[in-house]
């Protein structure tokens, strides 16, 4: 007996089918579509009983029964769909506006297209967008990372020159990133933009990325300097970071990894609030850093000596790792483009753009001031030594301010900002994932009610065994190649997203889609060839060169190519086990049906489309199906089956998590 999900085909409209969602509103389009992920909060409905995702309960309405297979933004949309037909005066303004008018419209409730789905959405406003970039970006990178720069360009002037380059080429990256969020403006990011443009072979590039994103974005790096700091403003006459216990460093790590996952897992509203607040903060600190190092370096003469020092050109690269490891973040609200508020008389892409260019600006102007006022406070030997991990904590504030342990705490609190921001997105996009349907417990990260609680879970997952298992974090090296890793593996993607720009217009313009779509930003062809373009080869040559150096005492950085080909490789066989489960045999069932691999083995994978003409009537049919296409904007679903002792298995996990559900949580 096959394992499949229960339906609720009574809630579906007599024309309803799978469909494809536009990506954009049309001329006279009746709203501005919710795109986000199940599970975010709808603020036009605050009250209590107010239908969430399918938890497998009867509902506080009893408008509904869905289990908990079903699609976790099913059971609020079908609810919300109740809800209007026996309100029809109800709308929503937010979701409902059309962006070129000064009002609002009630929604068609018989035409069930993507402008009519009631999903909730979360209400990102501008200054949420620009803080949950720059609290991403600024982390403890910027002060961590000049000295393991300098150690690679061994040239001050140099290091200053690649944070300036980095900063332009940040914001080439976000702009080429813009286009896709104005054009697929759903929560996930690359794992939207790579699966839409690269469609062949099936499913290839989801999994490909989601593997990557599923093991290595994590809360490690900001998480350990965390603990880092902590531990030395509670011990002001440390002078080595290798004194340091690295069995306290990583418990310090995991509760902070902890309480974050807490705070998003139990208010989503407080993570946002304090998301923006520390992001105020960090904007303030950076400021006072510049100025007080640039006051200080005036009264007792600059250290900015370039003299007999020189490097390799794949050494520079590996600091253009480093320094992309700093400025990473400037994607971060990319990964929850389906969340952002669409006001009255303006679009979410309005709110995108200006936010993301917003954050991404102040943070290039910001690393490069403070980065030269590291660079003529702090001698070459000091910002390159065994402690140049924390030469700014240690060896800065003392001098620019006289004391170090306020200025460690501020630092500290710098990196729980990262945290908060990076575990919000990281949940959001894993969540994402879930809903593609290509995990096998893609149900306990999808439903949710008002946060992503099943993809809080993997997250602090992975951030705890990154914790635990990467080298010693009071080497500095060590540090340094772990955050490494993950910063190659997505400039790697990012060299495919920037390609597939050339392709997005013609694939915008595509039916059922809009005849009339242009780019944003990349409307010239000269531009639009030219930038792509440079970008990708820029990012290969820093994926060739930084994989090369070859400095002595440190760990070669060629396993950062080799451990993301490795991960790449994992997930390709992955891929291929999925496809391999549809494959037909000549082995013929007690019906007459011809018999798939995944049949015979009691695990079967199947895709259907809209045109599908084999649609089962409990998917074609149903109202859960359809809105979680609308969701992801995705036109096709994957549906797991089940049978023999798999079916037993996962009835077995559906019970012990109900019971874990019930009496813990």
């Amino acid at each position: 007996m096959s394992h499949v999900p229960f339906y609720n085909s009574h809630l579906t409209p007599e024309s309803h089918e799978i469909h494809r969602i536009p990506r954009l509103p049309v001329a006279n389009a009746s709203s501005v579509r919710s795109r986000s992920a199940p599970g975010s909060r709808n603020d036009v409905s605050q009250e209590r009983n107010s239908p969430g995702p399918s938890t497998g309960k009867q509902s506080s309405d009893s408008s509904s029964h869905v289990t908990a297979t079903s699609t976790g933004a099913a059971k609020t949309a079908a609810e919300a769909y109740i809800r209007n037909v026996s309100d029809p005066e109800r709308g929503n303004p937010r979701i409902d506006s059309d962006p070129s008018s000064q009002g609002s419209r009630r929604p068609d409730l018989g035409d069930w297209d993507e402008n009519k789905a009631a999903v909730p959405r979360t209400n990102l406003t501008i200054l949420d967008v620009a803080a949950l970039i720059l609290n991403k970006q600024i982390g403890t990178g910027i002060f961590t990372t000049p000295g393991a720069v300098l150690l690679s360009t061994r040239s001050k002037g140099l290091s200053v020159a690649l944070w300036t380059i980095g900063g332009f080429w940040t914001l080439m990256f976000l702009l080429v990133y813009l286009e896709f969020g104005n054009a697929l403006p759903f929560n996930g990011g690359e794992l939207v933009y790579l699966d839409e443009i690269y469609r062949q072979p099936e499913l290839l590039a989801t999994i490909l990325f989601s593997g990557f994103f599923l093991l290595l974005a994590n809360s490690y790096g900001n998480s350990i300097q965390f603990a880092k700091h902590v531990l030395i403003s509670a011990m002001p006459e440390l002078e080595e970071s290798k004194d340091l216990d690295p069995r306290l460093i990583r418990y310090i790590a995991i509760s902070v990894v902890t309480l974050v996952c807490l705070i998003h897992w139990f208010s989503s509203r407080a993570g946002l609030f304090l998301n923006k607040l520390v992001a105020w903060y960090k904007t303030i600190l950076l400021l006072v850093i510049f100025i007080a190092g640039m006051r200080y370096s005036g009264k007792h003469g600059s250290e900015w000596n370039d003299a007999g020092h020189t490097a390799s050109a794949s050494d520079g690269m590996a600091g253009m790792v480093m320094i992309f490891y700093s400025y990473q973040g400037w994607e971060n609200a990319n990964y929850v483009a389906g969340e952002i508020r669409a006001f009255e008389g303006r679009t979410s892409r309005r709110t995108l753009n200006i936010g993301a260019l917003l954050g991404v600006s102040t943070v290039w102007v910001l690393y490069v001031l403070v980065t030269v006022a590291f660079y003529r406070v702090l001698d070459y030997d000091t910002l390159t030594g065994p402690n140049s991990d924390l030469a700014v904590a240690l060896r800065f504030a003392p001098k620019v301010f006289g004391a170090s342990t306020a200025f460690k705490i501020c630092m500290a609190l710098s990196a729980f900002g990262n945290v908060i921001a990076v575990t919000y997105t990281a949940s959001k996009v894993k969540q994402s994932i879930a809903i593609q349907r290509i995990l096998p417990f893609w149900r306990y990260l999808q439903a949710d009610e008002n946060t992503p609680k099943g993809a809080l879970v993997l997250h602090w997952i992975t951030s705890v065994i990154f914790i635990a298992a990467a080298p010693s974090p009071t080497t500095p090296d060590g540090y340094s190649f772990t955050i490494g890793l993950y910063t190659y593996g997505h400039i790697f993607f990012s060299i495919f997203v920037a390609l597939g720009l050339l392709k997005l217009q013609k694939r915008m313009r595509s039916p059922p889609d809009y005849s009339n779509y242009r780019l944003t930003f990349f409307r010239w062809n000269w531009l639009l060839y030219t930038v792509p373009i440079l970008f990708a080869l820029g990012n290969l040559l820093i994926l060739v060169f930084a994989g090369k150096t070859h400095n002595e005492d440190k760990i070669p950085r060629w396993w950062w190519p080799i451990i993301i080909c490795l991960l790449l490789l994992a997930s390709t066989i992955y891929w291929a086990g999925m496809r391999l489960t549809m494959i037909r045999t000549s082995v013929v069932n007690s019906a007459g049906d011809t018999q798939t691999i995944g049949d015979l083995i009691g695990l079967k994978v199947v895709v259907y489309y809209k045109d599908s003409y084999n649609v089962p009537q409990i998917v074609e049919k149903n109202i859960d199906e359809t809105l979680a296409a609308k969701v992801d904007g995705s036109k096709r679903r994957v549906v797991v089956q089940t049978s023999g002792k798999l079916a037993g298995m996962g009835a077995y996990f559906d019970n012990v998590r109900e019971f874990l559900v019930k009496y813990l949580f």
